[in-house]
């Protein structure tokens, strides 16, 4: 047998001495105090020894429990600056909008978008104006770009836009260098084409496009868009291909200004 093993054993053996030479003395009583005494330690143990392996995971709740204190006033105060931004960019926005209302003649109203409009054949906005504030069917809608589109549709307090660039919009332009005319309509797919201009007038991409007004509906020198491509091919017809980008995208319009 190992000296190790042989030491267990002896002191075993002592221990059970001790423990029957108590017994015998103090009988039952003492027997059961010192399993009480023993029991009422390994409790103190255990507990403490729990106690002690609950530490580092209590610190673990605590730091978690910061750093989610943490990450929450670090949204906040992303949220704070991006609303910041937000004032910014509106305050950037309506001051272009109060330039363009001071040097518009017949100005009815100025008006946000507030929807996409419901009918399916035709791309228009909602705006949140109508004919409590002057607006009436066919005026003219406008941004610091250029022109937006024309009112479709009147209630008391909205209207419908129809943007330049649906189908059922044209209006009378020209271009502003060259001066020659054309009619812009919309192709339902955020471009517009320049129509009726011939084959021997001579246009460039980059050309810019106006109202002209001899519509009698759209005032002249409104900026419409510029010359983004074009072709010359003949199996078109007797006019020229011509592809407009309009300065106002739709995608970015916020409010409008609406003019007679």
């Amino acid at each position: 047998m190992p000296k190790r093993h042989t030491l267990v054993f002896f002191l075993f053996i002592i221990a059970s001495f001790i423990l029957m030479t108590f017994q015998s003395k103090w009988g039952y009583t003492f027997h059961d105090n010192i399993f009480y005494v023993i029991l009422n330690y390994s409790n103190e143990v255990i507990h403490s020894t729990a106690d002690a392996f609950k530490q580092p995971f209590r610190r673990m709740a605590l730091r978690d429990e910061e750093n989610q204190k943490l990450q929450d006033r670090i949204n906040n105060l992303l949220l704070k600056n991006e609303q910041h931004k937000e004032t910014i960019l509106e305050n950037k926005r309506l001051r272009n909008l109060l330039k363009l209302h001071d040097n518009s003649q017949g100005y009815v109203a100025t008006a946000e978008i507030i929807a996409r409009g419901l009918h399916s054949l035709k791309d228009t906005l909602i705006i949140n104006k109508g004919a409590n504030h002057g607006i009436k069917k066919n005026m003219v809608a406008i941004t610091p770009k250029g022109l937006a589109g024309k009112i479709v549709a009147v209630t008391d307090s909205y209207a419908d836009l129809l943007l330049m660039t649906d189908i059922n919009f044209s209006a009378s332009v020209r271009l502003q260098e060259s001066r020659k005319e054309g009619i812009v309509s919309g192709t339902g797919t955020g471009k517009c084409v320049l129509k009726y201009v011939p084959f021997g007038e001579e246009v460039h991409t980059g050309d810019i496009v106006v109202t002209s007004g001899l519509d009698q509906f759209f005032p002249r020198g409104i900026p419409v868009g510029y010359i983004a491509k074009l072709e010359r091919k003949e199996k078109r017809g007797h006019f020229q291909y011509i592809e407009v980008v309009p300065f106002q995208d739709d995608k970015k319009l916020e409010e409008v200004i609406i003019i007679q």
